[in-house]
């Protein structure tokens, strides 16, 4: 009887450790987290998906202003193992000491598109003629708190448009603020700016890119992806930036509208 009791005793401690293996074996065998603009958000997304897939590393990403990126990264309080901001302020970072050099990796370029509901109707945005007419017809014009946004408020003062666009002028602290707004709104006539990428992530929601403005007073704006010198993390970090060097990884980018 103690021989059967001893054998039946092992056998479930036996499955009681197979099971214990398997939960573990089924967890992320690591993660890192990834600080984004948001006009890499949705590229970032979908790479993280196939990356954690192929390596079992939970990857963490968020988002935020390009700017407040850079300002977090020089005093050190970058809450993050990889970065994916603007190629300048990456150089910035490595040269302050913030960021490996040896991890950039190129990620593509952006450009500032028009924004309007799916339901609209269509403008020219390309000449600069076309893009004066739509500023002046609209019923409002919706630009950002970011950089983009700022640097069209000095292309409208540049043509003559301030007192113009001025009283229907409507600004918001991030693109996916300006596009839930065009998205929930009513009027077919609001004309919003800002990057691609963040217009293309709303296909199929209410919001369409109806164009690029200008190459007169377009921004191409490059962007790279780096490892900060202050992550415990750099072998798993590292794994992350081969892969978005990889044509699949490029791919997501692509798609989601980075050059």
């Amino acid at each position: 009887m103690l021989s059967r009791f001893v054998s039946r005793r092992s056998v479930l401690a036996g499955a009681a450790a197979s099971a214990l293996a398997g939960a573990a074996q089924a967890q992320p065998s690591g993660s890192l987290k990834i600080l984004t603009a948001g006009s890499t958000l949705p590229g970032m997304n979908a790479c993280a998906k196939d990356f954690t897939r192929e390596t079992d590393v939970a990857l963490n990403v968020a988002t935020d202003h390009g700017h407040n990126i850079r300002t977090a990264i020089a005093k050190g309080a970058a809450d993050a193992d990889v970065v994916v901001i603007p190629t300048e302020w990456i150089n910035e970072a490595v040269a302050a000491g913030h960021a490996d050099k040896s991890t950039m990796v190129p990620i593509g370029a952006v450009r500032i598109g028009a924004a309007m509901r799916e339901d609209g109707y269509r403008l020219d945005f390309a000449s600069m003629d076309g893009f004066r007419n739509a500023l002046t017809i609209a019923p409002s014009v919706l630009l950002t708190l970011a950089p983009t946004g700022d640097h069209l408020m000095k292309v409208i003062e540049r043509l003559g448009l301030t007192a113009t666009v001025a009283p229907k002028l409507k600004r918001f602290d991030t693109a996916t603020l300006l596009n839930r707004h065009i998205a929930e709104n009513p009027n077919v006539g609001s004309i919003g700016f800002g990057p691609t990428t963040e217009i293309i992530a709303w296909r199929g929601k209410g919001v369409m890119l109806a164009g690029l403005i200008p190459d007169e007073i377009q921004v191409v704006l490059p962007y790279h992806a780096a490892m900060l010198t202050r992550t415990p993390s750099g072998d798993q970090a590292r794994k992350l930036l081969a892969f978005l060097a990889t044509s699949a990884a490029r791919r997501h980018f692509t798609d989601s509208g980075v050059e």
